[in-house]
């Protein structure tokens, strides 16, 4: 048997790395194994923040890191973390560590990119096998990894480039790398370029695949960018990446109830991300899906407690998504438990950002809002709305800052009873914020309807289906659903105009009578009085022309 070279070093020889694990024992493990390949500097800690405080402070070639790290945190957060503040070398390799066996930590864990996944129990012999195929894969990449270290892009295709040529047996690898850094760079049709070539070589790549489709996204083709992710999902019942590339889609093509069903999906395959929680506890509040909101903010706080990642806005967002629930719920004991959990949330919130005046004046105008509720609740209109004009005064310069802020004020408003200061409130704030386009979005829609939110969630939801019934020709269904929303506001122009509209097309499809004309005249009659400017007056002045000449 051929001796090995004694010139030949050691695996890890000059490398610095750090083990970090919770579990005293497990680290040394950790520690004796990497200086056993080598390694002449390792370091360990025994948690979050003091591996966090290393990192920052030094460059390490290898960090070996459990995923459970005490305290309620993880590798994962910490990983994410560092990404966030660009503090990890791409030079740097991050493995996690785990003995976890379920989906959601797994597909997690994964997601967040860790340069390996070794899984526990492992061998000595084992974790040789795998340390050596990733230092080797490093080394191979080491130029490309440092001048992505550098922004140095160009430089970094061409390394590709002649890793592609030099070895062949790379050549997917440096294909995903590089397409995955001129996506990030916004290179689409470059990237595009490169997800194509791995394609090529391989049509079975999961990763390639979702690559070139949200390329084509992002280049204007989401329609064909639509097919491509439902392919994708029907063969990969675990491509989670895929399912949030669809949502995104749907909403780009404002599809938001198919966002929120799409992104409950993988939220239940993998509900560790922060980013993904948030996400979902906006969308579900514009879907009118208030349980999935409150639960989406409790993991936000959850995951992000401890971590760079919590902020106050966290803690006020839950707040204020308590307000909504308890808006919406019809039952007298959930209703109280709703507030007394409000109640008790900004409490503790307020002693925990004692000194960060910001914060506080965020939480001090919610807790404004929270109590106008409570009073409302108990019967008390008056003092309700006198709680929320004094919120007015007391919190102007805030409201002047963050003009959006003003639309929490005219909901607890219309929630009060108050509709006549909640136009006049909305209608300064339009005047005054002209070119904010999504505020005067926002405040259009509830001036359209000015009604309680959750009564506008349910004329939506109708409006939606209505409309999704006419696109298939469905006209009976459809009108059954304008009708349905009508009958919590009368008065709303868009979707009064979709019955005129169904209306026209079932005389047309011969379904109605000639008679139909004056319902359609009915449904035109009922819409509030609409300025130039408005989004839907055009529509309705052309239907006005139209059956000015068909009912006398």
């Amino acid at each position: 048997m051929k001796k090995e070279s004694k010139n030949v070093l050691p695996l890890l020889d000059g490398k610095k790395a750090l083990v970090i694990d919770d579990m005293g024992a497990a680290a040394v493990i950790g520690k004796n194994m990497l200086m056993s390949l080598g390694a002449n500097h390792v370091e360990t800690s025994a948690d979050y923040p003091s591996a966090f405080s290393k990192i920052v402070k030094r460059n390490y070639d290898i960090i070996l890191c459990d995923f459970n790290l005490g305290m309620g945190l993880n590798g994962q957060q910490l990983l994410r973390d560092l990404r966030h503040i660009n503090r990890l070398s791409y030079q740097t390799l991050f493995i996690v560590v785990s003995g976890e066996r379920t989906h959601d930590i797994v597909l997690g864990t994964i997601e967040c990119e860790p340069d390996g996944y070794i899984a526990k129990p492992y061998t000595q012999g084992d974790f040789k096998h795998r340390l050596t195929k990733l230092v080797e894969q490093q080394e191979i990449f080491k130029e490309f990894n440092q001048a992505q270290d550098d922004k140095a892009y160009d430089r970094a295709v061409e390394l590709a480039k002649q890793i592609m040529i030099k070895l062949p047996k790379s050549r997917s690898l440096a294909l995903r790398k590089t397409a995955n850094m001129l996506y990030e760079q916004k290179r689409y049709e470059e990237s595009l370029e490169m997800f194509n070539r791995a394609l090529a070589l391989r049509k079975e790549q999961t990763w390639a695949q979702i690559g070139r489709a949200r390329c084509i996204a992002e280049m204007g083709q989401v329609d064909e960018a639509i097919e491509e992710f439902k392919s994708i999902i029907s063969t990969s019942h675990l491509a989670v990446p895929a399912m949030d590339s669809l949502a995104v889609c749907y909403e780009r093509k404002k599809q938001k109830r198919e966002a929120f069903d799409m992104l409950m999906k993988s939220a239940s395959l993998s509900p560790m991300s922060l980013d993904r929680q948030r996400w979902l506890s906006g969308l579900s509040l514009d879907v009118g899906e208030i349980d999935v909101s409150l639960k989406s903010c409790r993991m936000i706080l959850k995951l992000a407690e401890g971590t760079l990642k919590e902020s106050p806005h966290q803690h006020d967002l839950y707040a204020k998504t308590l307000r909504k629930a308890v808006s919406f719920t019809q039952d007298p004991k959930k209703k109280a438990e709703l507030l007394e959990e409000g109640r008790n949330h900004l409490k503790l919130s307020l002693k925990k950002y004692a000194d960060n005046e910001p914060a506080r004046e965020h939480l001090k105008f919610n807790e404004a809002m929270f109590r106008s509720l409570e009073k409302f609740e108990q019967g008390k209109a008056e003092e309700s709305i006198a709680i929320i004009d004094a919120a007015l005064i007391r919190h102007k310069a805030l409201l002047e800052e963050e003009p959006l802020l003003n639309i929490d004020v005219a909901e607890a408003k219309l929630y009060a009873d108050d509709r006549a200061g909640a136009e006049q409130l909305l209608r300064d704030v339009m005047k005054r914020y002209p070119e904010n386009k999504v505020l005067v979005e926002r405040i259009q829609a509830i001036i359209d309807s000015p009604i309680p939110y959750h009564q506008r969630v349910i004329i939506a939801e109708l409006n939606r289906k209505g409309r999704i019934d006419y696109e298939q020709g469905k006209f009976e269904d459809a009108l059954f659903s304008f009708r349905k929303a009508l009958e919590v506001y009368p008065q709303h122009p868009a979707i009064n105009l979709n019955a005129v509209q169904v209306m026209l097309k079932m005389i047309e499809a011969g379904q109605r009578s000639n008679n139909g004309y004056r319902e359609a005249k009915h449904y035109l009659d009922a819409c509030v009085t609409l300025e130039p400017e408005h989004p839907e007056y055009e529509r309705k002045e052309a239907f006005k022309r139209f059956l000015s000449k068909k009912v006398t």
